[in-house]
């Protein structure tokens, strides 16, 4: 959790620093998502982090692609400084 802080924490001073120059800075948080680098986790270790969030799978890369697009695209001219946690429902404030 510390090195998303530090991450977030990086991207909205950059945001800051480059709005003049009409560039946006955004941050994409993620789930674990289904890849080469996951697909061998032990079955209980993923049903662990299944239990965790709303959504009960691991994100798929279109999953985080799609945010990622529209980030970049023109629809989000005015978004900057953003951090968009993607992640199934997992990250929770109680």
């Amino acid at each position: 959790m510390a090195s998303k802080m530090g991450i977030i924490g990086f991207m909205r001073g950059l945001a800051n620093d480059v709005a003049s120059d009409g560039i946006t800075a955004n941050a994409i948080l993620p789930a674990l998502t289904n890849t080469r680098a996951t697909r061998d986790l032990p079955e209980e270790f993923k049903k662990s982090i299944w239990q965790q969030q709303a959504i009960k799978r691991f994100a798929e890369p279109r999953d985080i692609s799609a945010p990622v697009a529209f980030l970049t695209s023109d629809d989000a001219a005015f978004v900057t400084g953003q951090a968009l946690v993607v992640d199934g429902g997992q990250y929770k404030i109680s």
